[in-house]
Parts: structure tokens; sequence; C-alpha cells
């Protein structure tokens, strides 16, 4: 320490300023014999405060003992306190981390509902003209039917809910204490324990559940109950006018598609046109009204698409043209386009 620091300190030191380390420094320098020029410091800064009130002659060593005498009675409080407040901090430390792990488990245990934005998801979409077959966290299994897709928590901890776009097929694991949900875009289908059928692709004007069997209970996405099914009976949902039907139907019929066989139960046209635009990803249409009033019935596996209507047009009264495909500007082509219409020369023969 130099002597103008020495000086600010001793000068600070009158007028109280010190802290305590500047405390310790000035009573090294005080203690040290071989050191006067603290002391004589002190000497002039005294004499120059109280002027003529003190003899300059006068033997201030007492007056410096003092001073050290206080410089150490203070350094030993301090360390007191100081020892005490560690002893306090340690005691605290022992005493507060449990609660707050207690409180950190009960907060997180009470609160868990409300964290669910992290859990994470996973989606499972199936390419076009193909099946997939999936499992759930919960055991339940089922397949996913071209160009569909199925989204789903990762672990079931609250809700087993799934998300569906497209066509699927579940086999639901029974758990009465935890429903199993399938969200569609317009339908909540909420099940125990069974097999059924959805069918709730964006780009139709319905919805549809068959149920093979079990029970199902079927609500808007408002939470309004529409109907509880039973085996063999669908419920068709009309998209644009808020109205549903439920049929009895042959439940087969719209379940062995996950294993190849494509059926037809007495279906009219129009329903036969959209099962194989779905089935094959074409888009086949039907361009005539006559047709409505006729079914079909058969079962295919495996089959193309030119086979199953070439056999169309020998058990029903009508033709099928395929349109020209046309491309985009990257030389993309659009699906096949296949158009049903009545054959009149042949109506007479299913009359």
């Amino acid at each position: 320490m130099n002597k103008e620091e020495l000086k600010d300190i001793i000068q600070r030191y009158s007028q109280g300023k010190l802290s305590l380390k500047e405390q310790i420094e000035l009573s090294e320098q005080l203690a040290d014999p071989q050191n006067r020029e603290a002391e004589q410091l002190i000497n002039n800064d005294w004499k120059s405060q109280l002027q003529s009130d003190i003899n300059p002659d006068h033997d201030l060593k007492p007056i410096l003992d003092q001073i050290q005498h206080r410089i150490r009675m203070n350094e030993a409080n301090q360390i007191i306190r100081l020892n005490w407040g560690q002893i306090f901090q340690r005691i605290a430390a022992i005493l507060i981390f449990p609660l707050l792990l207690s409180f950190l488990a009960y907060y997180y245990f009470q609160n868990e509902p409300s964290i669910a934005t992290s859990i994470s998801y996973a989606e499972i979409q199936c390419p076009l003209g193909v099946r997939t077959k999936f499992q759930l966290p919960d055991g339940s299994t089922g397949f996913l039917n071209s160009g569909s897709r199925l989204k789903y928590a990762v672990q079931f901890t609250t809700e087993r809910k799934v998300e569906l776009s497209g066509e699927a097929y579940f086999d639901v694991v029974h758990n009465k204490e935890m429903p199993f949900h399938v969200n569609t875009r317009n339908l909540d289908i909420k099940v125990l324990g069974t097999t059924f059928n959805v069918i709730a692709n964006e780009d139709e004007p319905t919805e549809e559940i068959v149920l093979q069997t079990g029970k199902v209970d079927v609500s808007s996405k408002s939470g309004k109950q529409l109907s509880v099914l039973a085996p063999n009976e669908q419920l068709t949902l009309n998209i644009e006018k808020s109205s549903f039907t439920k049929d009895k139907v042959e439940a087969s019929q719209y379940t062995t598609w996950k294993e190849g066989k494509l059926v037809f139960r007495n279906e009219n046209m129009q329903q036969v046109a959209r099962r194989l635009s779905r089935w094959y990803n074409a888009d086949v249409v039907v361009d005539d009204r006559m047709l409505d009033d006729y079914t079909f019935h058969a079962t295919f596996i495996d089959e193309p698409l030119d086979e199953v209507l070439k056999l169309l047009t020998i058990t029903t009264p009508l033709s099928f043209k395929e349109e020209k495909r046309a491309s985009d500007k990257e030389g993309v082509f659009q699906k096949r386009k296949i158009v049903l219409r009545t054959n009149l020369s042949k109506i007479n023969h299913f009359r």
C-alpha cells in the first residue's frame, strides 16, 4: 500500500467510512513496528483536525493503541457474526431442501394434467395404394388404409385419444377406467373395448363408422351425442346437412380391406365408385343417374382396377371410359379418372 492510499484510508477512518477489509489493512499497518509511516500520518491527520486543542508534542501512542483495539474488536465481532451466519445458512439448507423437494413433488403431481403441452406425439402416414398395420401405446392395434393419417400421444397417461384422417380399422384393448377416443374432423367416437371401422376422408362429404363388436358412442365435436351403435350397425354423417343416418349392415364387408379384400355387398354405384377411388387411388365417378338403381355384389382379392372394371361391365349395364391424364408444368401426371355410364345396349338384359 503506497503513501497516498494509506493517507486516504486514515482520512476515511476518521470520518467513520472504512469497510471491514480496510480496517484490517490499517490495523496491520499500525501493528508493524517497522512501519512508522502509518503512525506519522495519523499523527499529522489528528493534528490538522484538532489544531491547537492538542499539544503537538503530546504522545499519541495510547490513542493509536485505542484505535487498534477498536479495529480488532470490530474484526472479532464481524467474524462472530459471519460464523453465526454460516451456521444459520447450513441449518436452513438442511431444513429447507427437503421441504423444497416435497413442495416441488406436490406441485408436479397436482398440476400434471396442466402440462399436457409437453406430451410428445407420433404420427403414422400411410402411403397411397398400400395398407399399414399399427400398434398404440396401450396395446390396441389396427390398420390404416391408403392415404390415411393417424396421430396419437407417445404415452397414454391421462387419456386414450387418437386423431384420424382417412380410413382405419381399430381393435381396442378394453379399459373401463380410461375410454378410447377417435377424433375425426367432425366426430368424437368413444369406446371402451371394441372392433370397428372409421372412414373420415377430408375430401368427402360424409363420415362413416361401422361397428363389428362391442359398443360405440358417437358424438359431434361440440359434445352432442348422436347415437350409440350396436354390432353390424353403420352411422353415416352428412357433413353439409349436419345430419346422420343409422343402418344395419354386414360389418365384414367394411373391415376385410385390412386383409387385402375388396368386398361389395349390394352397394349402389355411387358407393362402389367412392370405394374404388380410395382403394386404387383413382378418381372413379358415376356420370349417369340411371346407374343409381343398380347394386353390386362381389369380392376381390388384390385385383387390379382394370380387372374390377371389366367385371363391372359384365355384371351390370354400365360401360367405363378412362380420360386422358393431364400433367402440370413439372411433368407430374394427375391420377387416373374413370367415368362410369349406362350401356344402353345392355340395359334390357338387366331388367
